[in-house]
């Protein structure tokens, strides 16, 4: 939500950068309210959704996903269902922000009343290439930072796709257990079905 709220800010300031989303004051606000908007729109979208009828990463993936989207978080209560995704929201904001800490250039978690500040060694903050961005207003600075924003992004990627490379998402291999199961009883009428007709015939099997 961080890079939501700064993002539909740079809309109409004219450039793409951190600021007030990525501030705390802005986590309660702004951050956590536009987050249930997009709950609610997410929500009521993916009912028209379906899962893929299909095997493989892409397929576990998308299901479980739509799956979180339909039916999250469990059925309760209203008002707990509300609390429940207000706690993810704001959890999931700050850790945002905590991430950025640690991979970006500037600390902005008192923006406005203080302005983005530098609060690591000076080698932090060492640019060895500074690459042009559309929308943004300065070039984005290539150092120690960036390799930390690479290397904690492609580990949260791995955290959230992993369990999806190998297994199935939850309730397909129920539907699969209950598959296998039926084929087997049919399977098994069919045998003693097939038997008992010879044996009525007066036929050995």
């Amino acid at each position: 939500m961080p890079d939501v709220v700064d993002g539909l800010i740079g809309a109409f300031r004219g450039h793409l950068g951190q600021g007030r989303g990525h501030s705390l004051i802005a986590l309660p606000l702004l951050c956590i309210p536009g987050g249930l908007l997009l709950w609610w729109f997410a929500g009521t979208v993916s009912r028209t959704w379906s899962p893929w009828k299909r095997s493989g990463f892409l397929a576990h993936a998308w299901n479980a996903g739509l799956t979180s989207v339909q039916n999250s978080p469990a059925p309760q209560t209203r008002v707990r269902q509300t609390m429940q995704v207000v706690l993810s929201l704001g959890l999931g904001a700050f850790s945002h922000l905590f991430f950025d800490l640690i991979s970006h250039g500037g600390f902005t978690w008192f923006y406005p009343w203080m302005p983005k500040s530098r609060i690591f060694p000076s080698w932090w903050y060492v640019t060895w290439y500074e690459l042009p961005l559309p929308w943004y207003k300065d070039p984005y600075p290539i150092g120690p930072h960036f390799v930390m924003w690479v290397f904690l992004g492609l580990l949260g990627i791995l955290l959230l796709f992993y369990p999806y490379l190998n297994e199935p998402p939850r309730g397909s291999q129920n539907i699969n257990f209950g598959t296998r199961q039926k084929n087997k009883y049919n399977t098994q009428t069919v045998s003693i079905c097939s038997q008992a007709k010879i044996e009525d015939k007066g036929v050995s099997p």
